[in-house]
């Protein structure tokens, strides 16, 4: 399996922030861990970025915030890190922003997809991320999204991104590999990845 993860999540579009002390190539220094799979290196970096700028709240922290998510849960994955310790790490992020990888839409939901349901009373997306070959589940991530979303706006494979505010979580209760992490995130907004 393609891991569309790593390609498509860093691609950067510049936008008007509140404020930004994270330089783009700071920033940029975490893709060759995440591509390598390094999760000790990117969960190292990603943690030295958000230490660094507690004042930032561009859209980068956001997304700095998922890799640290993301990289915490490989490293639990590779037994590295304990669910203790992954617990108090994502409860430090609840009530922020996060902001997701791109994934190909695709409603028949496979493994690094992203589908969407909508309906009178349930407006949600869902994707599950993995590693490279799919043997552990890093994150289930469930969102709620904030606008009613019309089904026809999306094309099969259409690249899409989520992002919203992390609510809560669950870890996986027998504390083994084979999913690490649920989240569940709110006031989600659905972007499309515009080249």
């Amino acid at each position: 399996m393609k891991y569309i993860f790593l390609s498509l999540f860093f691609c950067l579009k510049i936008l008007s922030v509140q404020a930004q002390s994270i330089s783009v190539e700071k920033f940029m220094e975490l893709i060759p861990s995440l591509e390598k799979e390094d999760w000790k290196s990117a969960f190292e970096q990603s943690s030295k970025l958000l230490k660094n700028a507690p004042d930032d709240t561009s859209e980068f922290r956001a997304r700095i915030i998922y890799i640290n998510i993301f990289a915490a849960a490989g490293l639990v994955s590779e037994k590295k890190m304990s669910y203790p310790a992954i617990t108090k790490l994502v409860n430090s992020y609840i009530g922020q922003k996060l902001i997701m990888a791109y994934h190909p839409y695709s409603n028949e939901a496979p493994l690094g997809f992203t589908s969407l349901k909508s309906n009178d009373t349930i407006n949600e997306a869902f994707t599950s991320a993995s590693n490279a070959l799919g043997t552990s589940i890093f994150c289930f991530e469930k969102f709620t999204v904030t606008d009613k979303i019309n089904l026809t706006d999306y094309a099969e494979n259409e690249l899409i991104q989520c992002r919203g505010i992390l609510t809560q979580f669950e870890t996986n209760p027998n504390k083994s590999t084979i999913w690490i992490l649920r989240l569940h995130i709110d006031k989600t907004s659905i972007e499309k990845d515009i080249e």
